[in-house]
């Protein structure tokens, strides 16, 4: 997960006062947990019910590894087996009850403090080192140097100094302002003496040599609106190899999308809105002008993403 996107979840999450409101200037799900906010159900199709699949599979209760924002029976189901467990009504319904419970549950297991470890430890050392607070490595081990540094930006923004990221540390944590630059050389690494100029140099080639290669596979040479539907390796009459040759059994994580070849050539790489980045390998008799089917692993995947026009883009 890249940090810009582990910072707008955990934020948009944990980064709220004891109202409920969330304060974050630019956290895009911020909105989810605000009082007043639409009940989501069955049917509904939109940003709120993708976050919705984000926390719920935080919770275990969401298998699948796609967030489509369509709320379908798969979506349903995490619902009422989270309302079973917390004790709700089991409807099916996201409420203010079931949003609330939601909100407890994971602003309980994004606490950060001393001895925990992990990637979103990791995460956290490099959104402190961007800022300027953190300069060791980073290990993915909350140590005395990741403590150190959360006390100072704590201190520097008048939060409670206590070393533990919660939810008023995780707001400042969101914003865009480097409120604090240390010395390059001022600390060490917490679990090796690793020459601090020779990871800003690595981090450095390996950040550029990044940019160029998304401002290469990024590049959108046109866009289009094309009906869409979802199918996987194992309907009806499906041999699970693609035209392109693709054995999507044995590939169940590839992103691939069935086209008319008369409309888009096989080999095509392609961003699919609510899909992602995918590449155009396969085709079928109903995949005619401006249609595609996108491959899900999970049938039910296919079932929730149902019938939907989506925005394409042909990138070069």
């Amino acid at each position: 997960m890249s940090m810009n996107k582990w910072l707008i979840k955990h934020t948009a999450i944990a980064a709220t006062v004891t109202s409920s409101i969330f304060v974050g200037p630019s956290l895009a799900d911020a909105h989810f947990f605000q009082q007043g906010s639409k009940t989501l159900y069955k049917g509904t199709n939109d940003d709120d019910v993708k976050t919705l699949q984000e926390i719920l599979r935080e919770t275990g209760h969401y298998k699948i590894k796609n967030s489509t924002g369509y709320f379908g029976h798969s979506t349903e189901k995490a619902v009422k087996s989270f309302q079973s467990e917390e004790n709700l009504q089991v409807d099916g319904i996201v409420g203010e009850q079931t949003k609330k419970a939601l909100f407890r549950f994971i602003a309980e297991k994004l606490t950060l403090k001393m001895g925990n470890t992990g990637e979103d430890v990791k995460q956290l050392q490099n959104v402190l080192n961007k800022k300027g607070y953190y300069q060791a490595k980073m290990d993915g081990v909350f140590g005395s140097l990741t403590k150190e540094a959360v006390m100072e930006l704590q201190k520097n923004n008048n939060i409670t100094v206590d070393g533990i990221v919660g939810p008023e540390t995780y707001r400042f944590l969101g914003t865009s302002e480097n409120r604090h630059k240390t010395s390059p050389t001022s600390k060490s690494s917490e679990s090796t003496g690793r020459s601090q100029s020779t990871v800003h140099k690595q981090s450095k080639v390996i950040k550029k040599d990044r940019q160029e290669k998304e401002k290469v596979t990024t590049r959108t040479v046109k866009e289009f609106f094309a009906n869409s539907t979802g199918y996987t390796a194992y309907c009806s009459g499906c041999s699970g190899v693609t035209a392109s040759g693709i054995d999507l059994r044995s590939n169940p994580e590839a992103k691939v999308v069935a086209v008319d070849p008369n409309v888009i050539p096989l080999g095509t790489k392609l961003y699919v809105e609510g899909y992602g980045y995918a590449v155009a390998a396969d085709t079928g008799g109903a995949i005619k002008g401006m249609k595609i089917d996108l491959f899900f692993n999970d049938n039910s995947e296919a079932l929730d993403w149902g019938r939907r026009t989506v925005k394409v883009k042909v990138l070069e």
